[in-house]
């Protein structure tokens, strides 16, 4: 309710007290007359204020109710072919060929080749706006690239349905996106066709089991909206717990460990590393202690690859990622 609301109906209140009050102080009406007139204001006065609410809860359900008829009309501008197949990846070789982006006019790829063989472990690093994430979003083909293409086991991405490409590739997020739900049923949401049995040997392999244990109500714990519930280090082991049970032989890992402190980190690592064998695995890091034991870094700036080999190749070599290393391992950057 506004202010000029509320002025309005304190004078319209002092005025309705007043005049009834004036009349029967000089006998011109009864008590009883009074006592009706100050009932059904108060009468009237409650059943207007209910009009009001309601009224503007009409008008904000029906902007609500807009916003997502307007929903309804957005379009995807990523079209699936009249002849596109269903994926189904066996080998999990990923192969980007000569390709290039641009988004809003600002190229953000440039020419870029890179090879991902089998069960191969690639690192992603390089500053902020490098094209790291922009990778992994062309992968699962949230844009079209402008130039060349993007293989996986050989066979070009656009071939085949995007529900049925996004459904073959498994995530292990920044931050875990929980429902307000049990931890059992949040584990559960990557493969809804899993047995109990394969859902607790997941939590089992995320190390969820431990801290399952000291809850009254065990697995079926609702863990709260967002996941409010837990800590950092349990949600991110709830994300592990899925991306087992999802099963996919191409498993990426956005900035999974950024978010949490150095022991719950090293905690979590020993989780990744199991989970990563025999999987093609793309890691994208701005903590390069958590790529160490990866396959193959490859460094980006400004959507072109500067360098790529392993860690200790790379920082027995002159350029970015040696500078990136000397200033994580220093702990700051020098005036």
């Amino acid at each position: 309710m506004t202010i000029g609301n509320m002025i309005l109906m304190a004078i319209g209140v002092l005025l309705v007290i007043y005049f009834p009050l004036r009349q029967f102080l000089v006998g011109a009406i009864s008590i009883g007359t009074v006592a009706f007139i100050y009932t059904s204001y108060l009468s009237f006065y409650g059943t207007v204020g209910d009009f009001v609410r309601n009224l503007r809860q009409f008008y904000k359900f029906t902007a609500d109710f807009h916003s997502i008829i307007d929903y309804f009309k957005v379009k995807n501008e990523i079209k699936d072919s009249p002849n596109s197949r269903t994926m189904e990846v066996i080998k999990g070789e990923i192969n980007f060929k000569d390709i290039s982006f641009s988004y809003n006019k600002r190229k953000i790829i440039k020419n870029l080749n890179l090879e991902i063989k089998p069960g191969e472990k690639l690192a992603l690093v390089g500053h902020s706006g490098s094209g790291k994430t922009t990778l992994v979003k062309l992968l699962y083909r949230l844009y079209d690239v402008d130039k060349g293409e993007i293989l996986i086991d050989n066979n070009n991405i656009t071939e085949y349905k995007q529900e049925s490409l996004r459904s073959e590739l498994s995530i292990v997020p920044q931050e875990c996106v929980l429902f307000n739900d049990s931890i059992y049923n949040n584990v559960k949401f990557s493969n809804p066709k899993a047995s109990r049995e394969q859902v607790l040997k997941a939590i089992k392999f995320a190390q969820l089991d431990k801290f399952i244990e000291n809850l009254p109500k065990k697995e079926n714990t609702i863990v709260g909206e967002r996941g409010i519930k837990l800590s950092g280090g349990e949600k991110q082991r709830v994300s592990i717990a899925r991306a087992l049970l999802a099963d996919k032989k191409i498993i990426v890992l956005d900035e999974a460990t950024s978010s949490l402190d150095s022991q719950t980190e090293h905690e979590i690592q020993n989780d990744l590393e199991n989970l990563l064998k025999g999987r093609t695995s793309i890691i994208i890091a701005h903590r390069l202690s958590t790529i160490m034991k990866a396959d193959k870094i490859v460094v980006l700036n400004k959507g072109k690859i500067v360098q790529a080999g392993t860690h200790r190749s790379l920082i027995n070599e002159p350029g970015l990622y040696r500078k990136l290393w000397n200033l994580q391992k220093g702990g700051y950057i020098g005036e």
